[in-house]
Order: structure tokens, then C-alpha cells, then sequence
């Protein structure tokens, strides 16, 4: 692995690491909804293209569509993860309440 794909690959490290905190964040302070999820996804990505725009007024930096995509994707791939894991926990929390209900029930007709 060269030095140049290491700190290309930061792009997509970096943003996904923002938009994850954002989450974490508004889990923390009970926000965390699919709404709020995906507003802090756009969120990051605006960030990113903010990041990338801003560049074109450093000396030695500069604004590029591929550095952009690798943020976007970042961004976006961390975003699927969340959902993922989210709608895991959600399926697995109803179908505990679902047994919960399925053993009163078994009692009760005992």
C-alpha cells in the first residue's frame, strides 16, 4: 500500500467518522430517528462538499470531483451500516416483546 492510496482512502475515513459521530451524538441526546439519521448524512455530505469548496482558496489545495465522490461515499457507506444495524436491534427488540406476549398468553390458558 503506497502513501498516496493511505491518504486518498482518508477521504472516505474521515467523513463517514463525521457523520458517525453526528449519530452518536443524537443517540446520546435520544434525537436519533430515521429522520435525524438521514439528515445527518446529508448533512456530513454537505459538509464534504463545503470541505472541498472551500479548497479552492488555500494555496496548494484545490477542488476536485473525485476527492468529493470519495467523501460523498464515505458518508453514504457509514449511512447503509447505521440502517443495517438499526433495523437489526429494531427487529430483534419486537420480536422479544412478541415472545413476551406469546408466554403471558401460554400462562394464562394453563
Amino acid at each position: 500500500m503506497t502513501l498516496g492510496f493511505f491518504l486518498e482512502s482518508l477521504h472516505l475515513i474521515e467523513f463517514a467518522l463525521l457523520y458517525v459521530l453526528i449519530v452518536l451524538a443524537l443517540q446520546v441526546h435520544d434525537r436519533f430517528s430515521k429522520t435525524t439519521n438521514i439528515l445527518a448524512a446529508i448533512f456530513a455530505s454537505f459538509y464534504g462538499l463545503t470541505d472541498e469548496f472551500h479548497q479552492l482558496f488555500v494555496d496548494g489545495r484545490s477542488f476536485t470531483i473525485n476527492d468529493l465522490i470519495k467523501d460523498w461515499c464515505g458518508v453514504w457507506t457509514a449511512y447503509f451500516i447505521v440502517n443495517l444495524i438499526s433495523l437489526r436491534r429494531n427487529n430483534h427488540s419486537h420480536r422479544n416483546s412478541e415472545d413476551d406476549v406469546d408466554t403471558v398468553r401460554a400462562s394464562l390458558n394453563q
